[in-house]
């Protein structure tokens, strides 16, 4: 085994011992019928329960591709997209061309500025430690005032909110805690968890912890979790069959 294979078994084997802690403490009391939609790069886990329901799903952050969001287009959901950099969002103007998709060329997090991006990923959460900055920079909106200017309470339900920000999710979520949105189901990538390298593991191990204080918070605040696989997490404040 080389060095890279090495490490790469490493990160893989810790992160299924913070995932099997989180199912030990999360255990998921009902489990509704999913399907994957998408693609390997772009594709989620979706309750077979809401795929034709024809209601609205918020894309936050949809990269060179958005498969998972256009299949929810073709089935009927109203789709609004958040995507802040130049060559992704004309990637997906390019996608969503023949629908009726609403999307923005800013992102979406629990603030609002410009911020210049680190590395090779389009976050302006630096979970990689990367001491390289981008010259370009990106906007970004608070998901707060987007969700009033938008009117989110007069969209059709159930609204969903998919989140893939590369890292920046935390923020948000933990804003949602204090600040919630009426949203009916949240999909997101716990990636500032599962993407922190095996050799920053103190703050792996302070971002497993912040995980489980947001999963308790919205527990308490009567969501549900109904799915966990790998790094998506899908939580519902509505019952799903």
């Amino acid at each position: 085994m080389n060095t890279k294979m090495f490490k790469s078994f490493l990160f893989e084997a810790q992160n299924s011992f913070f995932r099997v802690l989180l199912r030990l403490r999360f255990p998921i009391k009902r489990k509704p019928k999913v399907s994957f939609l998408g693609n390997e790069y772009s594709g989620y886990w979706f309750p077979d329960c809401l795929i034709n329901r024809r209601g609205t799903i918020w894309g936050v952050g949809l990269g060179k591709d958005s498969s998972f969001e256009l299949i929810l287009t073709q089935k009927g959901y109203k789709f609004f997209g958040f995507e802040p950099e130049k060559s992704c969002f004309k990637e997906s103007l390019r996608q969503f061309a023949d629908t009726d998709a609403v999307l923005y060329q800013y992102g979406l997090w629990d603030k609002t500025g410009e911020f210049k991006y680190s590395g090779e990923n389009i976050s302006i959460v630096n979970i990689f430690n990367s001491n390289k900055l981008s010259e370009e920079e990106i906007e970004i909106k608070s998901l707060w005032e987007v969700a009033k200017d938008l009117n989110l309470d007069s969209l059709v339900n159930p609204r969903i909110l998919k989140m893939n920000i590369e890292g920046a999710e935390r923020e948000i979520l933990f804003k949602l805690t204090k600040y919630p949105l009426n949203f009916d189901v949240i999909i997101f990538q716990a990636e500032f968890l599962f993407h922190i390298g095996f050799i920053y593991f103190q703050k792996k191990i302070k971002a497993f912890f912040e995980l489980n204080l947001i999963l308790s918070k919205l527990l308490s605040a009567k969501w549900e979790l109904v799915y966990f696989s790998r790094h998506q997490i899908i939580l519902s404040r509505i019952e799903l069959k």
